[in-house]
C-alpha cells in the first residue's frame, strides 16, 4: 500500500504554491500526494515539486493520484489506497478570484450582497471530501483552503470533520509581521476575518469596518491600521502569501515539528486566529486579554458584512444586502439552506451563475 505524509487535493495555483513551499523548506522526509482530474496538470506539478526539492536539496517526494470528485465515495476510495495523514483540500466549484470585480451580471451581484453569497459553491468539495475521510479514517487531519472562514462553520456543523482552514488571516499576520524587527516577528497575534480581504483591495480611505487587530506578545498594536492603509492586495497572487502560509501548518501536522501560526476556521471557528500546532493538534493562541468567547464574537462581527452567517444548528442565513440581491433572481435562493442541504443549494446557486455569466 502507497502511503502519503500530505495529500493535496486540487490542482489550482494555491496548490501549486503550496507544492513549491512544501519542496523547499521541509526539513524532514516527506511523502506528499497531489490528486485531481486533469493528468497533464497532476504531471507537471509532480515534476516540479521534484525538480525543487532536488534544487534545495530536500528529502521530499511527490506522486499523483486520480480522484473522482463527483461523490465522496470516489474520494474515499482515493484516500484509502494512500492513507495520507494529513488532507488538503483545494478545489472548488467557484473562483475567489472571479467574484465581486463588476465585469460580470454574476460579479455585481456578489459584490452587492458580499463573498459569503458564494458559500454554498465553496462547499461542495470540501463537503465530499470530509465525508470521504470520515468514512475512511477518523485520525486524518483535514485542512481545508476553500473560503475556510465559512466553509468549516458547514463541515462542523453538518458533524463532518475539519481540522482547519489555512490563508486569509495567515496573509494579514505575514505582512504585518514583515513590518517588524526580525526579532519581534515570532512574537506576533493577529485576529482577522475574511472580510478583511474585501477591504484591503481596497485603497486605505476607502475601507470601512473595524481593522485587523494584532499583538506583539500580549501588547496590542495601536497604530495597525495606519501602517498597513498602503498595502492593496490582488487578487490571484495573493496566493503567493496565502498558499505560502499554509505550509509551515502542513509540515506541523504531517509531524514535523511544532509551531505557532494563524489559521481560519480551526475546528470550525468563524474567523481567523492565532493558533498553536502541537503534536498535530491545533489550539488557539491568543493574546492574555483576549478569551476564546470575546474572539469568536469579535469575528462573527464580521459576518453581515461579508453576506452570511451559520448558525449552532446548521442553518445558512444571508445579510440583509445578500438576500435582497438575492431575491431579484429567486426567493428560495434568498431563503438560505440547512448544510444538509449544500449539494442542493450549490446546484441553484450554479444554475444562476451561469445565467448571469459567471
Amino acid at each position: 500500500m502507497t502511503t502519503a505524509d500530505i495529500f493535496i487535493i486540487g490542482t489550482g495555483y494555491y496548490a501549486e504554491v503550496m507544492i513549491g513551499d512544501l519542496a523547499s523548506t521541509a526539513t524532514g522526509r516527506l511523502r506528499v500526494a497531489i490528486g485531481g482530474r486533469n493528468e497533464e496538470r497532476l504531471q507537471w506539478l509532480a515534476e516540479a515539486g521534484r525538480a525543487r526539492a532536488a534544487i534545495f536539496g530536500r528529502p521530499v517526494t511527490f506522486e499523483i493520484v486520480k480522484v473522482d470528485f463527483t461523490s465522496s465515495s470516489g474520494i474515499a476510495e482515493s484516500l484509502d489506497a494512500i492513507r495520507p495523514r494529513v488532507v488538503v483540500h483545494s478545489a472548488s466549484l467557484q473562483s475567489p478570484w472571479k467574484v465581486d470585480r463588476a465585469d460580470s451580471q454574476w460579479s455585481c451581484l456578489v459584490a452587492e450582497g458580499g463573498f459569503g453569497l458564494t458559500l454554498a459553491l465553496h462547499s461542495v468539495l470540501p463537503r465530499r471530501t470530509a465525508a470521504a475521510i470520515r468514512q475512511v479514517d477518523s485520525g486524518i487531519s483535514f485542512v481545508n483552503t476553500c473560503y475556510p472562514d465559512g466553509v468549516n462553520q458547514v463541515l462542523h456543523a453538518a458533524g463532518l470533520p475539519i481540522t482547519t482552514g489555512v490563508g486569509n488571516v495567515g496573509i494579514f499576520s505575514a505582512v504585518i509581521a514583515g513590518m517588524l524587527e526580525p526579532e519581534q516577528r515570532a512574537s506576533v497575534r493577529v485576529l482577522a476575518h475574511h472580510q478583511h480581504l474585501v477591504q484591503w483591495r481596497k485603497i486605505g480611505n476607502e475601507r470601512s469596518g473595524a481593522p485587523v487587530r494584532a499583538w506583539i506578545g500580549d501588547d496590542e498594536m495601536a497604530d495597525v491600521d495606519e501602517r498597513t492603509r498602503h498595502i492593496v492586495l490582488p487578487y490571484r497572487d495573493l496566493n503567493v502569501i496565502s498558499g505560502a502560509s499554509a505550509v509551515p501548518v502542513l509540515l506541523a501536522l504531517a509531524g514535523l515539528g511544532d509551531i505557532r501560526a494563524h489559521v481560519p476556521g480551526p475546528g470550525g471557528l468563524p474567523g481567523g486566529y492565532p493558533v498553536r500546532v502541537v503534536e498535530g493538534q491545533v489550539s488557539l493562541d491568543l493574546p492574555k486579554s483576549v478569551s476564546r468567547d470575546e474572539a469568536i464574537l469579535w469575528n462573527r462581527g464580521f459576518e453581515n458584512a461579508d453576506g452570511v452567517s451559520i448558525s449552532e444548528t446548521g442553518r445558512v442565513s444571508y445579510s440583509e444586502p445578500a438576500r435582497k440581491a438575492l431575491a431579484t433572481y429567486s426567493r428560495t435562493l434568498a431563503e438560505g439552506f440547512d448544510v444538509v442541504e449544500v449539494e442542493d443549494a450549490a446546484t441553484a446557486l450554479g444554475q444562476l451563475r451561469d445565467k448571469l455569466g459567471g
